[in-house]
């Protein structure tokens, strides 16, 4: 008799799998977003908390671009400048915005204690008051060069305020409490730079391992003085 072939039995075959988005795909394959939380107190060599410094956290490994904020306001107040320390990443703007009731101007000179630091960029405008039916005069400006600079009004010369163009988006200012919050900061090795407006030199810089909610106390190598005291607005009234 003819030998009958022996047939290995059909295989159940899974139904297919639905297909992923691109973007799924690469969340996947690149796995989970890690960032770290940085909460930082900046003490004065005093030893009380020190307003208005301005702390950056550099990572050591490159980072992907981030988006820019929109323009950041910084507004002539009080015969003031609001607020008296502002940063602002490279490629960022700031528009200044005159709340006052009587004309001031806005012009970028050299800043530190000695006045010998030049601005990292050139502009001045004349803002008028503000108009009986709340509308304020602006004027916005683009600030793509790293560095600091000073603020001054030519015609109100006690007004002061200064900005610093940061070179890493993680860059935040420390409140009257010295406390400074950074988030969504890369993992790993930080270098994290301290900067005032009272500086003689540059500050020291602080190493940082970053992963996940950090805790840490800095040290500044100065007691920043405290600002002016407000100027009676009867003084300048037009």
């Amino acid at each position: 008799m003819p030998t009958i072939p022996i047939l290995p039995k059909p295989r159940r075959l899974s139904p297919p799998l639905p297909a992923l988005g691109g973007a799924l795909l690469l969340a996947l394959a690149a796995g989970p977003a890690l960032a770290a939380q940085l909460q930082l107190t900046v003490i004065g060599l005093d030893g009380k908390p020190a307003a208005n410094v301005v702390v950056q956290a550099v990572p050591s490994a490159a980072w992907p671009a981030q988006p820019l904020p929109a323009p950041v306001e910084i507004a002539q107040q009080n015969i003031r400048f609001e607020p008296f320390v502002t940063v602002v990443p490279v490629g960022a703007s700031v528009r200044f915005v005159n709340r006052d009731r009587f004309d001031h101007h806005v012009r970028s000179q050299p800043g530190g204690p000695l006045g010998n630091v030049p601005p990292a960029q050139q502009f001045e405008f004349r803002m008028a008051a503000v108009k009986s039916n709340g509308t304020a005069a602006s004027a916005e400006i683009k600030l793509d060069v790293p560095g600091t600079i000073a603020l001054g009004c030519h015609l109100h010369g006690s007004m002061r305020g200064h900005v610093l163009i940061s070179s890493t988006p993680w860059a935040g200012v420390s409140d009257d409490k010295g406390q400074v919050s950074l988030v969504n900061v890369p993992d790993g090795q930080l270098e994290i730079k301290l900067w005032h407006p009272d500086q003689l030199s540059d500050q020291p810089s602080t190493r940082l391992q970053a992963s996940g909610a950090v805790q840490q106390a800095l040290t500044i190598n100065l007691t920043p003085r405290r600002r002016p005291p407000q100027p009676p607005s009867s003084a300048y009234a037009n």
